[in-house]
Formats: C-alpha cells, sequence, structure tokens
C-alpha cells in the first residue's frame, strides 16, 4: 500500500502547506463547526503537488472540530479486488451495519464476503452506504477523505460518486485525483479545487529547508524544472543537478520524478530490491506476507531486515507490520526499473503463500504468459465470486484475464461475451464495444453469436428502425429458440420490438416481430412475451395484449411487473400501466436495481401526465433523468427528458417547455426516433396552446399525424389528439381536423386501446358541429374517468364553454366549476385560466388559489410599468385574455 508516512510525511507535508494558505483557508471553511448540510470537495492536482498533504490537514482541521473521519488510499495494483476502498473506509463502522434494513445489511456484508446470499445490485450497496452514513452522522459530523481516487477499484469508485451525488448532512467529503485521470468521481461535477505550483518564494524556502547548498545557478534551474512543484522541488536536487541527468529534460515533471527514484533503488542489494518488487506487485502492505513471498522468490529467507536500504534512501516506511512506498511515484519508478519476467516472478511467489482463494487466483493470472486453462477455469469461478458480492467490474477483469488464457476459441468467446453482457448491466457502453470486437474476431459458437447479435442490440437501444435488422433479429431468436435457449430468444425479440417502438419500421416487420414471438414454445407465462407483442404492434395487437393483462396475476416480481407494465404503456392502457409500475418502482427501488428504475420512472412520466397526475410526473422525471445520467443510458435520459418538456408545458412554463423541447430534439433526431420527435411536437404544441399561439400549436401537432413525416409514430400520435382538436377549433382548422378523425375512426374500430378513444371522445365533441355537439360530450363523459382527471376535466370544460356559448348559463357554470377545481388541483394553470375565462364570460364569481398567486404578480409588475396587454402576454407567454383577466382580478 502507498501513503505518506512517517517523518519523511511529517517533512514532505510542511514543505508543500508552504504557500497553500488558499487552499487551507478553503478546507477549514468547508468543515464548518456546525455543518448543517453535507458538503462535496474534489481536489485536482499533478503528482508531488501536494493533495495528500492538504488532504492531511484537512484530517487535522477536522478532528479539532470533532469529526468522526473515514479514510481511503486508492493503490494502483488493489484496483482488482473488489471493494477493498470502501472497505478500508468503513472498517472503523462496521459494529453499525447492524443497524441498516435487513436488505441492506445484506448487500454491504456481501460486498465485503462478510455474508453468503444471493449477488447485491451494486446500487444497493451504494443506498447502504449512503443509509450508513446517514446513521453515523445523527451521533456527530463525519468527514470522508479519499486519496488517490483513481486507483480506487470501480466499485469503490462509483460507490464514492454515488454517496457525493447524495451526500448527507453533516457528512464532507474531500477527494484527491491526479490530473490527467477520468471516472464517475470526475464526471460527477463536483465543486473543484485545483492545486497548482507554489509560487517564486515558497519555492526558494522549500529549496532553503531541503537544498542549502545549492548555488545561485542551481536553484533557478530547479526552480525551473520544477515549475512550483513541491515533490520536486524536494527530490530533484540530487538528479537533476547531476550532469547526467541532462536526458532527463525530455520527460514530464512525474517522469523525472520517477526516474530521480528509481535511481535510488539502483544500487540497492538485490535481497532488498527482491523484497520490494514483492512489495510493489503487493496490493495488501502486509510485512508478514511481502517477506514470505520474497522468501520464495530468492530461495531462502527473508526478513523485515531487508528492508533497511531502502528505509536508509527514503523509498519505504517499515513499521507496525506494515510496509509502505512513500509516494505512489517511487513505487511506479522502482517497477520500471524492473523487468516484466521479473514482476511476473514476484506475483507467482506471493500466490504460492496466501491462502485466500481469490486473491492467489488473481495473482497466479498475473504470473501467467501462456494459455493455462486451469487458471481461466480458476479466474472465470473469481468472477463469479465478484459477482457474488455485487463487484461487477471486478467479474469483468476476470472474465478478460480468463479469456487470455484460455486455450479453445470457442470458450474464449464466451468468456468475453460474459464480460460484455455484465459491462452492459452496469451502462459502459466503451467497454462492451471493445469486448464486443475482441469476441468478433475469434470463433463462437452458433449460440454465443446469437447472444453477441443481441448485446449489440441492447447496447443500442434497440434503434433505428431499420426492417431488415429487425427482420434479422427475428430470424436469430428462432435459431435461438431451435437451440433449446428461450430466454435468448425473448431476449432478441424484445430488442427488435423496441427497434419497432423506437423509431418507424414498418408494418411488415412489426408484424413479424409479433409472429414470430407467437411461434415460442414452452414460455407462455414469460411477461416478456406480452411487452414484446405490445410495443411490436400497440395497435392492432392491443386487444389481444389487454386481454390477456386482465387474465394475468403479476405477483411480486419487479421484472414481471415492469414487462406488463411496458406493455400496457404500449397499447395506451394507461391506468392499468400506472398501477403495474408504482408497483415496479416500489420493489426496484427496495432491491437498490437503479438502472431498470430509471426506465420505470421514465415511462411513469407519461403515464401520470396522460392521466394528470402532474405532481407524481415531476418526481419521476427529476428522479429518472438523474438516474439515466448516473446509470449510463443515455436513449432513457432523452425519453424522460421529452416528457419532461410536455409537462412544463401542462404547468404553464412554456420557456423551459420548449428549451427542454429543442435539447431533446437534438438527441432524438440524431438516433431518428420516430417515437420521442412526436413527443417533442406534443410538448411544443402545447407550450403554444398555453402562450395563446394556436395556428403555432396546430401546425406543430398537426406534423404528428402526417406518415411522411419524421415525427410521425403510430401509438404516440393518440397522445396528441386531444390538444390538436383545441388547437384546430382555435386556429381554424376544424375541417382538417375532422377530416384527421375520420380517418382514425376505422383504427378505433379495430383497437380497444384507452388512450386512443377517449382522446377520440373528445375531439369528436369539440370539433361537432352545433346539432351533433352535447351528445358528443355526454357520450365522452359517459366513460369511466375515474383514472383520468385531466380528460374529464377538458371534456367538462369543452362541455360547459359549449353551454355558455347556448346561453345554458347554469349548467355552464357547474361543469366549468369543477374542471377549473380539478385543474387547480393537478396545477395545470394554463387550463385553469381557460377555465375561468369561461367562468368569467359566465358571469360567475371568479376563484384565484394560490398557485396564481405568481402570475398575478408579474402581471401586476408589468401593468405597472404601463406594458399593453399584447406585450405582457408576449413577454410572460400567454394568452392576451389571460393577461387582461389577470389585471381586472381584485386585490
Amino acid at each position: 500500500m502507498i501513503a505518506l508516512s512517517g517523518p519523511w510525511k511529517e517533512a514532505m507535508g510542511a514543505a508543500v502547506l508552504v504557500g497553500r494558505q488558499r487552499e487551507i483557508e478553503v478546507l477549514a471553511g468547508l468543515l464548518g463547526r456546525t455543518p448543517a448540510r453535507g458538503a462535496v470537495l474534489l481536489v485536482l492536482g499533478e503528482p508531488g503537488i501536494g493533495k495528500s498533504s492538504l488532504l492531511h490537514e484537512a484530517e487535522s482541521v477536522g478532528r479539532s472540530r470533532d469529526f468522526r473521519v473515514l479514510d481511503m488510499v486508492g493503490v494502483e495494483s488493489e484496483a482488482a479486488f473488489p471493494f477493498a476502498g470502501l472497505h478500508q473506509m468503513l472498517l472503523p463502522v462496521l459494529d453499525d451495519i447492524p443497524r441498516l434494513a435487513e436488505r441492506e445489511q445484506d448487500a454491504l456484508l456481501g460486498a465485503f464476503g462478510l455474508a453468503d446470499g444471493p449477488p447485491p445490485e451494486p446500487f444497493l450497496i451504494a443506498l447502504a452506504v449512503v443509509d450508513l452514513l446517514v446513521l453515523v452522522a445523527a451521533d456527530g459530523p463525519v468527514l470522508v477523505l479519499a486519496d488517490d481516487v483513481q486507483w480506487l477499484d470501480p466499485q469503490s469508485h462509483q460507490v464514492l460518486a454515488f454517496v457525493g451525488r447524495r451526500v448527507p448532512g453533516s457528512v464532507v467529503i474531500v477527494a484527491v485525483l491526479r490530473t490527467g485521470h477520468t471516472g464517475p468521481f470526475l464526471d460527477a461535477g463536483f465543486p473543484r479545487l485545483t492545486v497548482g505550483g507554489v509560487d517564486d518564494e515558497a519555492a526558494a524556502r522549500i529549496l532553503s529547508a531541503h537544498a542549502p547548498g545549492l548555488g545561485p545557478a542551481e536553484r533557478r534551474r530547479i526552480q525551473d524544472e520544477a515549475q512550483g512543484n513541491p515533490l520536486a522541488l524536494r527530490e530533484l536536487p540530487s538528479a537533476v543537478a547531476l550532469p547526467s541527468a541532462g536526458g532527463l529534460r525530455s520527460l514530464s515533471l512525474s517522469g523525472r520524478l520517477e526516474h530521480a527514484f528509481a535511481g535510488r533503488g539502483a544500487e540497492l542489494p538485490p535481497r532488498t530490491r527482491d523484497a520490494l518488487l514483492v512489495a510493489a506487485v503487493d496490493p495488501v502492505d502486509d510485512l508478514t506476507e511481502v517477506t514470505a513471498a520474497a522468501g520464495v522468490l530468492r530461495g531462502d529467507e527473508v526478513t523485515a531486515e531487508a528492508f533497511g536500504p531502502a528505509q536508509a534512501v527514503g523509498l519505504v516506511d517499515v513499521r507496525d507490520g506494515r510496509v509502505t512506498f512513500r509516494h505512489p511515484l517511487m513505487r511506479s519508478g522502482f517497477l520500471q526499473t524492473e523487468s516484466l519476467t521479473r514482476q511476473q516472478a514476484a506475483h507467482g511467489a506471493l500466490a504460492d503463500v496466501l491462502t485466500d482463494p481469490y486473491r492467489r487466483t488473481w495473482h497466479r493470472g498475473q504470473s501467467t504468459v501462456g494459455p493455462d486453462e486451469r487458471i481461466a477455469d480458476d479466474l472465470e469461478a473469481n468472477a463469479a465470486e465478484a459477482l457474488r458480492r455485487g463487484a461487477v467490474m471486478a467479474a469483468i477483469t476476470n472474465l478478460e484475464r480468463s479469456s487470455q488464457l484460455t486455450d479453445w476459441p470457442p470458450l474464449r468467446g464466451h468468456r468475453l461475451l460474459m464480460a460484455a453482457e455484465h459491462a452492459f448491466g452496469l451502462g459502459r457502453g466503451d467497454i462492451v464495444s471493445d469486448l464486443l470486437q475482441a469476441a468478433a474476431r475469434g470463433e463462437l459458437t452458433d449460440l454465443d453469436r446469437a447472444r453477441m447479435e443481441w448485446l449489440r442490440e441492447i447496447f443500442d437501444d434497440g434503434i433505428p428502425g431499420e426492417a431488415v435488422r429487425v427482420r434479422e433479429l427475428c430470424d436469430i431468436a428462432l435459431r435461438s429458440a431451435a437451440a433449446a435457449d428461450a430466454d435468448l430468444a425473448l431476449n432478441l425479440l424484445l430488442g427488435a420490438a423496441l427497434r419497432c417502438w423506437w423509431a418507424d419500421t414498418g408494418p411488415e416487420a412489426r408484424e413479424r416481430v409479433a409472429t414470430v414471438t407467437d411461434q415460442l414454445t414452452g414460455s407462455a407465462a414469460d411477461p416478456r412475451r406480452l411487452a414484446i407483442v405490445g410495443v411490436a404492434e400497440p395497435v392492432l395487437r392491443a386487444g389481444q395484449v389487454m386481454d390477456t393483462l386482465a387474465r394475468t396475476t403479476p405477483g411480486e416480481s419487479a421484472d414481471a411487473l415492469r414487462m406488463l407494465g411496458m406493455a400496457a404503456h404500449a397499447v395506451g392502457h394507461e391506468a392499468l400501466a400506472a398501477e403495474l409500475l408504482v408497483r415496479a418502482e416500489s420493489i426496484l427501488r427496495k432491491e437498490g436495481r437503479l438502472g431498470l428504475l430509471s426506465h420505470v420512472l421514465s415511462m411513469q412520466v407519461m403515464t401520470h401526465l396522460v392521466l394528470g397526475d402532474l405532481a407524481r410526473a415531476a418526481a419521476a422525471a427529476e428522479e429518472g433523468e438523474r438516474l439515466a445520467v448516473e446509470t449510463g443510458q443515455p436513449v432513457w435520459r432523452t425519453g424522460t427528458l421529452v416528457c419532461d418538456s410536455i409537462l412544463k408545458a401542462l404547468l404553464g412554463d412554456v420557456q423551459e417547455a420548449l428549451r427542454l423541447a429543442a435539447e431533446a430534439e437534438l438527441e432524438a433526431a440524431r438516433r431518428r426516433l420516430n417515437d420521442l420527435l412526436s413527443c417533442v411536437q406534443l410538448a411544443r404544441g402545447a407550450a403554444c396552446l398555453a402562450a395563446g399561439r394556436n395556428r403555432d400549436a396546430y401546425r406543430m401537432l398537426r406534423r404528428a399525424f402526417d406518415p411522411a413525416d419524421p415525427t410521425f409514430h403510430q401509438r404516440e400520435r393518440f397522445t396528441s389528439l386531444m390538444l390538436l382538436a383545441d388547437a384546430a377549433v382555435r386556429a381554424g382548422h376544424r375541417a382538417d381536423a375532422r377530416d384527421l378523425v375520420d380517418r382514425l375512426e376505422p383504427l378505433a374500430a379495430r383497437t380497444p386501446s384507452p388512450i386512443l378513444h377517449v382522446h377520440l371522445s373528445y375531439a369528436r365533441a369539440v370539433l361537432a358541429d352545433d346539432t351533433d355537439a352535447e351528445d358528443r360530450h355526454l357520450a365522452a363523459l359517459s366513460q369511466d374517468l375515474s383514472r383520468w382527471p385531466f380528460a374529464r376535466a377538458k371534456i367538462e370544460l369543452g362541455y360547459g364553454s359549449w353551454l355558455r356559448r347556448q346561453g345554458r348559463i347554469d349548467q355552464a357554470r357547474a361543469l366549468l366549476r369543477t374542471a377549473q377545481d380539478t385543474f387547480d388541483g393537478i396545477g395545470a394553470l394554463p387550463w385553469a385560466d381557460e377555465a375561468r375565462l369561461e367562468l368569467d364570460a359566465a358571469g360567475a364569481l371568479l376563484h384565484w388559489p394560490e398557485t396564481t398567486a405568481e402570475r398575478h404578480r408579474r402581471i401586476t409588475e408589468l401593468t405597472a410599468l404601463r406594458l399593453p396587454d399584447d406585450e405582457i402576454a408576449q413577454r410572460l407567454q400567454v394568452p392576451a385574455s389571460v393577461v387582461a383577466m389577470y389585471r381586472r382580478r381584485p386585490l
């Protein structure tokens, strides 16, 4: 292990803190005496710049202010060991784990290999860490310090980023990352403190303290070379000042420092070099383990005294049964002087003395050059153990190495595909792509070639909608089913169905997916079958899907509920979809399966919007978009984004709705996602209606019904029909809209899709002549709309408006008042104001709930500037009639 340690730590710390008053003040401010809210700070800088010393300063300040300190240090050679960094951090609070919920206890203990059980979800482990910090922080503030984050094992790195995004109150995280490295913590966008070189005055003070004998020319030369780096100022005088160091100038500063440290080890005795080599390749700093392995490497006994010469030249520190390099560059610099053969021999020596099967196998794998089936099998077993602990990246690493040591080509490819499947589960498309390319270069069995096609499909999120590709997937699914792998066949068909949903593949491709699914045997009860049929043929197969849903008891499986909810949403049975998806959401939360939770939340946004539960839609949109970003699922993030734009339009935030729609359109257009482009038009149409721009609204919404337009989607257009009818009436396009409705009538006769029938009943009513309007409105209201409050209020508003125009004022007022109360209750301000306009025209006393206060304030302020109603309307993006109504509102 590597850490600042012993006297060198004290001397180095004192050196690098010279001239660091600004950074120290930032840390002191972060660690206020009574931190009410959580905080995160990422400290960035080059090697040797003083990041670790600042971290130790933060520790000192934290302890002086009664923080409980939890720390972890990343070690490059430790990255293959699951949750090593996290275990190090939580070691002082392991006794608090029993205070967690049982599921979280099991996840965290399973991650550390301290409990048996099913593999924990990676995100459940991260949630458990958040909740554990909450419990610990209840007893006093907590300071988490993470050094060399770039070298944490991937699991710990991911958890640290996850915790940082949800850092609870009274918890402060300070993490150190070397410049030039990437990873989830850097990508999370936390506040940064970039540490640069010290100024000339501070540099001179450091040189005077550590190299007082330098002449003026040498001092200037070293200061120029060091560029304010405190470690370089301390260490370069012994290397750069020598005539032989001229060749080092072409190296980076880190390279020159590594070379300087390597030079210290060049003349060490062979016994010391052997001991150092084992310590350098061993991520565990246990002195007994290192000396035992060094003895195996040398063939005779090695004791702690072997490190004496290395301690004398300042490379390592040995104390309390531990051996640590005094800086990461010392370790890497020393390893550069050793051959690959020597390093492999050191790994083999460690494997000979270790008793832990996982670590022994990993080191054995590093010690081997050519194929070795026994070690390859052991590494695959290591992968299974890593998965059991929820360490997916560690499993991928083991499977990759296993494939490299596998002699039989089909098995080599199979192991790569196993790794790729796990990588997709983490949202790591970059790793998936690399692994699939590697697998494709070798020999694969027919089933594995089918599996590779499926992995390519899920990696692409089932898009774009090319009919040829859909037919290919169907053919591969049939071959997989014939090979008795129905599970793979269903996965392939689901990928094909999603292609049909996201983009227009044409009727033949859609029917092919549904027909092949019908042909599969032995999987009649699998909910994926229903999802495939519903997603591929949401209109023509809606009746079949709804009948099956009515007969299905989903149980408490999150996967089954998600698939059935997807099927219900696809065919427009939004009330049932909401019920199924809410249940799936609850279970996925408990299980910590945040990747799939983002899918469910994205579907819920649209479901809640259609039904009229705008508050739940808003909550689902916010969390769904965040989780899609965190779990690396760009298509689902775009889907959630466009739903959020519709939500903003319904709430009356026109400017934000149009901004979000434009952002979503860029990604949706690039990928040719007809489904999302149709939703973009709905968002824009709703926003234009809310702003009183009726002609623009009709133009936007009408595009989604034109089969030749890229925004056309056979099922998604139904969601726009209600607002299209409104825009048609207001913009003078009633005849065109009636013609469109007439063309939908034969389709409505074939499909029982609730969303089509609810919206169509409204469109028939508002577009009808006066002779038919009342019957049409009454027919629309006769439907069971108990789960459709927005639609019911729209029909009541339309009917009430028609009654007012007919002079039937009392009847009109009752309906309009009910509609207004519903719109106000769900937060649909533009439509509540429309109801108020109608009530005002009917001579009724208007109700002004608190939700109208902000709009009233802004209109009052602009009126005070003597702006005309049209200009106020343009600025606020509301109809001028609404501005006039608010101006007449009593104070």
